[in-house]
């Protein structure tokens, strides 16, 4: 059965209906006009969504969309004596200016001063407890020097959570969060940090050179770090096999039972992709990433020779996202006042509604469930983009063209926020670009770092 784009994300809601508990009221799917369709353009009327895109992305200029996707503005950066690498805090902008900024970090202050907040001092005084949460650190999976960096945080990190030991004792737990391994795996993983088998075979334990596939050597710095230090490594991913029949069959091919494993808040995770903003998302990075994989021929499924469905496409994306998403936040509820790193694909941190997003989901459902003492804000939740370049903040194929496109050297060139519009308006109404319709906006990370060299 051929679905059409208005048709696709109603049976995306009812297949998700099947994995989900009893808690999840039929309410969420009571009528067609409610559900989400995982479309910006979804009034589009006779424009396809394509075109929309297409249009979007052909007014792209001086860091500004001309249609009612968001209205970026180009980076005004300050300058600030660099090391190893440079740091910049992201500001974003919902006011009528629309005009996010980003400001230097002095890298040799960026844990402490900003990830941590000057906890170390405090938590050794007694005066408090260590802070919890993760630090995602977003990575293009092909370049060392992310994974470089990514092994110099961690160890930094690490220098810093047993500074805020008392008397040298009892440091705050840390872990490392990996996307490129499955959940299945994680014995190997305890038995490598355990010195119990050796990194080949781990690495054949977890299939790696089948089941990732890029190259383990750029990774070979983080887990030798890791083994050294005692750092727990953990397994984020979902399975090969369960991603496989929702890339083939969308969410009604997978069982009930499986898909809580990896969806342990049902309801949220249905009302997540509704909102305004996820829409705007999903145009904006999802969609665009799903036509270039068509264009370029390599959708990973094929079913009697046809490219998988976006509906399948999207499903599986959601599915990756949240799983992750998941397993981080039980590991970190599990180990009070710890720190996990997540290290993952550049695509699931930026703009928010990726894994980033659906932590925070789970952290502020959690407070609202136990009215817990310490509020949303007591639990971390930073975002970190390594090496980001014009072509990472872009729809995918938009910017290809585009000069210095694929370096990290030119941060002015970033799209550093996306702007959505209230429910209420339709995105192709004349009114779409007053200050008055804007629902919010979307910052592409808390902070990016740029390697020197």
């Amino acid at each position: 059965m051929q679905l059409n784009r208005n048709d696709r994300s109603g049976f995306l809601i009812l297949a998700l209906v099947m994995i989900c508990s009893a808690s999840a009221s039929p309410n969420h799917i009571s009528t067609t006009k409610n559900i989400l369709q995982p479309l910006a353009f979804h009034n589009a009327g006779p424009l396809s969504r394509r075109n929309l895109v297409d249009a979007a992305v052909q007014t792209v200029g001086a860091g500004v969309l001309a249609i009612s996707l968001p209205s970026p503005a180009v980076a005004k950066i300050a300058t600030s004596e660099a090391e190893t690498y440079k740091v910049y805090q992201i500001f974003p902008d919902a006011s009528a200016k629309l005009s996010p900024y980003m400001k230097a970090v002095e890298p040799a202050k960026f844990l402490q001063n900003k990830i941590f907040n000057n906890q170390k001092q405090q938590v050794r005084q007694n005066k408090s407890s260590a802070k919890g949460g993760v630090v995602w650190l977003g990575e293009h999976h092909n370049a060392k020097r992310d994974h470089d960096l990514q092994a110099l945080f961690i160890e930094n990190i690490y220098k810093e959570r047993k500074a805020m030991s008392r008397n040298g004792k009892d440091a705050p737990k840390l872990a490392i969060g990996l996307e490129q391994i499955q959940v299945q795996y994680q014995p190997f993983l305890d038995e490598f940090i355990q010195g119990t088998i050796t990194e080949e075979e781990m690495r054949i334990g977890c299939e790696w050179e089948t089941r990732w596939s890029w190259p383990f050597e750029n990774y070979r710095s983080v887990f030798t770090l890791a083994q050294k230090l005692k750092i727990p490594l953990i397994a984020l991913n979902v399975n090969s096999e369960d991603l496989a029949k929702v890339e083939v069959d969308g969410f009604k091919g997978l069982d009930r039972k499986i898909g809580r494993k990896y969806i342990k808040d049902p309801a949220g995770f249905m009302e997540f992709i509704k909102q305004a903003s996820y829409k705007t998302y999903s145009a904006y990075v999802i969609e665009p990433s799903y036509d270039l994989h068509k264009e370029m021929g390599i959708l990973k499924t094929k079913i009697a020779g046809q490219d998988m469905s976006f509906l399948n496409f999207f499903s599986g994306r959601v599915l990756w996202d949240e799983a992750m998403a998941g397993n981080a936040y039980q590991w970190t509820k599990e180990n009070e006042g710890g720190v996990l790193v997540g290290l993952i694909g550049a695509d699931h941190v930026k703009f928010e509604k990726g894994v980033v997003g659906r932590y925070q989901r789970l952290i502020d459902k959690d407070k609202d469930k136990n009215d817990i003492k310490s509020s949303a804000n007591d639990t971390m939740n930073v975002s970190v983009l390594l090496n980001p370049t014009l072509i990472d903040t872009r729809p995918s194929g938009s910017a290809d063209a585009y000069r210095n496109a694929y370096s990290s050297a030119f941060p002015d060139q970033l799209t550093l926020q996306l702007r959505y519009l209230k429910d209420d308006v339709n995105l192709l109404s004349a009114d779409r670009s007053l200050p008055s319709n804007t629902g919010g906006v979307l910052s592409l990370a808390d902070y990016i770092v740029v390697s020197n060299a």
